[in-house]
């Protein structure tokens, strides 16, 4: 499958996570830019944890960089994905995934979990994270 879909470009991001860096540090005095991100997907996912997929293919990397901060979230894993749809920084990686979610939601019922991520061949891909799952569970 060639992942043509949902893919930022990295020079844009680079620049947005810098201008939101400076823009946290002014309007709020905290300069742990990764620290701050982490906390907004903790706070989300704790209230549902199934919201999850609202990061669609960007998922994998992101609960890779959400457990690098400590956030012990499982370790189901999607490595393709992972890979192709990440940052160069677990701060680009979390802010990719959360300007896809802002995108999604717009278009998307809650929990959507299916997305067309070939744009040739129209193929799509499922995202379901057992460890996410099981924590809806409990």
């Amino acid at each position: 499958m060639a992942y043509t879909e949902y893919r930022y470009d990295k020079e844009i991001i680079k620049a947005l996570v810098e201008e939101k860096r400076l823009s946290l540090r002014q309007n709020t005095g905290f300069s742990n830019q990764l620290g701050f991100i982490v906390g907004v997907f903790r706070q989300r996912l704790a209230g549902d944890p199934r919201r999850y997929r609202d990061y669609g293919p960007y998922w994998p990397a992101a609960k890779a960089a959400l457990n690098a901060a400590g956030a012990n979230l499982g370790g189901q894993s999607d490595p393709l994905i992972a890979k192709t749809y990440r940052g160069d920084s677990d701060v680009e990686t979390l802010f990719m995934a959360d300007l896809f979610r802002t995108d999604s939601l717009k278009t998307n019922m809650l929990y959507t979990n299916s997305f067309m991520l070939d744009g040739d061949t129209g193929e799509s891909w499922t995202l379901y994270d057992a460890d996410m799952e099981e924590m809806q569970a409990h």
